[in-house]
């Protein structure tokens, strides 16, 4: 039950700047200076792959990225950005059947999570959590209702809006808190932008 962004992907990074400025590019972006020197990075849902740029503009080399993305239109477009003199492995999969083996310093899931139920959520999850060192960092980025009616409309909105292109079949957020504390990760930083309803947070594993 993955989300599938393949009808969206000419026109998501558009969309975005449209509706949120800077807002989720800076979000995604705010944590990666935390990110070690010859880091070995799994990045999941990369979506248009600005995110590499972004690395790479920190890193230019020494990376070792392995990027699962599901959407083959997305993918294409990832694979057109520059990654400097890093090692980029792409794999063109959900994570859950993305078959990787090996475990990971660092993971960035920007925008991810919403997309899934709560049981898909949990088990999406324990696939991550599984490829990860114990001392790892997992930069997530996501939405959050934190109060406001206008967050609850325009989470609303967006979801009917992707649900007619078949990107999702979600109408709510999971509870992605719960599974942090379940699995024994600490929050080490947290930052909220466009009123608090885009939340970059990075975790600690212990």
């Amino acid at each position: 039950m993955a989300a599938n962004y393949d009808r969206t992907a000419w026109f998501y990074e558009r969309l975005s700047k449209l509706v949120f400025g800077q807002a989720q590019v800076k979000a995604q972006e705010f944590f990666l200076d935390r990110i070690p020197p010859k880091s070995n990075i799994l990045i999941i849902g990369g979506g248009t792959g600005q995110i590499l740029e972004s690395l790479t503009l920190l890193h230019p080399s020494g990376l070792k990225i392995t990027y699962v993305e599901i959407s083959p239109k997305m993918m294409a477009l990832s694979r057109k950005r520059n990654t400097g003199q890093n090692h980029i492995n792409y794999i063109t999969a959900g994570i859950e059947e993305a078959n990787v083996t090996h475990v990971f310093d660092v993971v960035i899931t920007a925008f991810l999570f919403d997309n899934f139920p709560q049981d898909i959520l949990n088990k999406v999850f324990m696939v991550i959590n599984a490829r990860l060192k114990p001392g790892a960092l997992w930069l997530n980025t996501d939405f959050q209702l934190t109060g406001p009616l206008w967050q609850k409309l325009m989470l609303q909105s967006m979801y009917t809006f992707f649900r007619l292109f078949g990107a999702v079949k979600v109408n709510k957020l999971p509870n992605v808190k719960m599974q942090f504390e379940k699995h024994g990760y600490k929050l080490h930083a947290q930052k909220n932008f466009y009123g608090n309803f885009i939340t970059a947070k990075l975790y600690l594993k212990k």
